[in-house]
């Protein structure tokens, strides 16, 4: 009887060692990050169920400010995630202070943004050592300022020459509306017009391709300007324009004196292309034989102030009598006072021709 009872014991002793070695390897694998969990079955066999981390899914980003974007979303069921699992939402590589449940719809507000900005946004599940991210979402704070017209002109040119002027459509951010596609009326506002009363002109129908667009302006008047463009309600302005006289094509007659009494001259428009031209003088009362004297004055096309780059000798021819002279020194507009003289006899009235190579003959009647 002795002997079956040992044969009993030994497996028994067996049974238990098995059901030892099963709860050993249990407690050793419990040790290990929850995301794994193991059961057994039996007396000599053992079984393994392992689940691992949902991942969440993209947050949506919106209700935007100048500071700030609010990212929202459901978190995975409690059934369909590991217990234990925690929540938290990144901007980049920051995580937000945002608590977050443990599942259902969530709620973070990211403050102390930049306006203008766009930012990139995931919600992480995390159980110890272990992670998983949601795929990305992206969302733009509002601009602290309106969209713009960037309007781009040369820093100098010249009166009757034509140039281009670059319009570009900008964000709020500074950067080129590179979506903007547009064809259109642009209004120029700005320059004057020449002393001729010659008004300057642009193309106003544009294309704005990739938020670009070109318009060829003309001005006549010798100034300092700037250019204002308007488009669609959006209105931007150049930096200072320089607008110089182009070359001399005509004179004016500066302090005329007859006998040194002021003479008041009456002259005809100017023409584009220019031409030659008269002025009718009103002079004083007859005098006896005397000087009648002018400045001549150097000025283009359309009536700006012009220089001559070389010396440059001016005739005075009279209808009777000698011819006078005056030389308008290399750089300069006008001659030195008193200008050109010429001599009236006593009683005469007279016709005087201004002259000088390359400008239009201006011619002064009724001196007298």
């Amino acid at each position: 009887m002795s002997r079956p009872t040992a044969r009993l014991g030994a497996r028994g002793l067996r049974r238990v060692a098995l059901t030892v070695g099963a709860l050993g390897l249990v407690a050793a694998l419990g040790a290990t990050p929850a995301l794994a969990f193991w059961s057994t079955s039996g007396t000599a066999t053992a079984g393994a169920t392992a689940r691992t981390l949902a991942t969440p899914a993209a947050p949506a980003v919106g209700t935007a400010t100048q500071t700030s974007l609010v990212v929202s979303g459901t978190l995975p069921a409690a059934a369909a995630q590991v217990t234990g699992t925690a929540y938290t939402v990144k901007r980049g590589s920051t995580t937000l202070g945002c608590s977050l449940p443990s599942s259902g719809a969530y709620s973070c507000t990211d403050t102390g943004l930049t306006g203008g900005q766009t930012y990139s946004y995931t919600v992480v599940a995390t159980l110890g050592a272990w992670t998983a991210a949601s795929a990305a979402t992206t969302g733009s704070t509002l601009c602290s300022s309106a969209d713009s017209l960037a309007v781009s002109a040369p820093a100098t040119v010249t009166a009757g020459t034509s140039f281009d002027v670059d319009l570009t459509r900008r964000n709020c951010d500074g950067s080129t509306d590179t979506s903007f596609y547009s064809w259109g009326t642009v209004t120029l506002t700005g320059p004057s017009a020449s002393p001729s009363g010659k008004a300057w002109t642009y193309t106003s129908t544009v294309l704005f391709w990739a938020g670009q667009a070109t318009t060829t302006v003309r001005l006549y008047a010798a100034e300092t300007t700037a250019i204002t463009a308007s488009y669609q309600g959006i209105t931007g302005s150049s930096a200072p324009i320089t607008v110089q006289a182009a070359a001399a094509r005509n004179f004016m007659l500066l302090d005329a004196r007859s006998k040194g009494a002021a003479v008041t001259l009456t002259c005809a428009a100017l023409s584009d292309p220019s031409t030659a031209r008269s002025c009718s003088a009103s002079n004083p009362g007859q005098n006896g034989n005397h000087a009648w004297t002018a400045i001549p004055q150097l000025v283009d096309t359309w009536g700006n102030v012009a220089t001559t780059p070389t010396a440059l000798t001016v005739t005075a021819d009279p209808s009777t009598g000698a011819n006078g002279t005056v030389v308008i020194p290399a750089g300069s507009s006008a001659s030195a006072a008193p200008g050109f003289s010429v001599q009236i006899g006593n009683g005469a009235t007279i016709s005087i021709a201004v002259t000088a190579p390359g400008l239009s003959t201006l011619t002064v009647t009724g001196a007298r």
